[in-house]
């Protein structure tokens, strides 16, 4: 018997589940690869990396990150198709609330990957669109890592593992800090900046 033969025969499981294996465990590689870019997108507003990392290159890397979560998002979603157990059809993970299998969270699912793809391409508009617009729906997307974070508690099967449930938990709350941080650090420099253009008028 060969190796690859010795291996199918030794997990059956495997093989016959392969699809939905990579599905699951790539939307856990997409969601933290959200959580990444929100966090990057979060450190280039506040300055957090100002003094140790360029804001350029920190917004080039969070660029980077919201393709790469756009591609892992669809490799996700459409890697269930050929999975002989789902049988999902092409309609019902493009279109919200199709599915025949747990049809709102997977809803939520397919707004996410809508709106990550309309969040990338914002970054190519940034120099067409006005930049109160660009910011207005880069805020779109706290809601785009609520709604993965939902679609992964509701529908994903590894949700009742302790370890998979509190990293959930763990991502929130480290979003939650980045916002007050932000927040914080928004208050803590319009003082200053008051003071700095009192000082100039004063000199001027």
């Amino acid at each position: 018997m060969t190796a690859p033969a010795a291996l199918l025969f030794t997990f059956p499981d495997v093989s016959q589940h392969m699809y939905w294996y990579m599905g699951r465990s790539s939307g856990f590689v997409a969601y933290w690869l959200l959580f990444t870019s929100v966090a990057l997108g979060l450190a280039v507003s506040s300055r957090v990396f100002d003094g140790v990392l360029g804001r350029p290159w920190v917004f080039e890397v969070h660029k980077f990150f919201s393709i790469f979560v756009l591609v892992v998002m669809l490799f996700h979603g459409l890697i269930m198709l050929p999975d002989p157990y789902s049988k999902f059809k092409l309609s019902e993970l493009l279109i919200p609330l199709q599915s025949h299998y747990k049809n709102q969270p997977m809803a939520i699912g397919i707004v996410t990957l809508y709106g990550s793809v309309l969040i990338t391409l914002t970054f190519y508009m940034k120099g067409v669109i006005n930049q109160q617009w660009w910011r207005a729906i880069h805020y779109l997307t706290f809601g785009l890592f609520l709604g993965a974070m939902l679609h992964g508690l509701w529908i994903g099967t590894d949700t009742k593992r302790s370890l998979v449930y509190w990293s959930y938990l763990a991502s929130a709350g480290g979003v939650l800090f980045l916002i007050f941080f932000r927040i914080l650090a928004v208050r803590s420099v319009k003082p200053k900046q008051f003071v700095q253009l009192k000082a100039e008028a004063e000199t001027a």
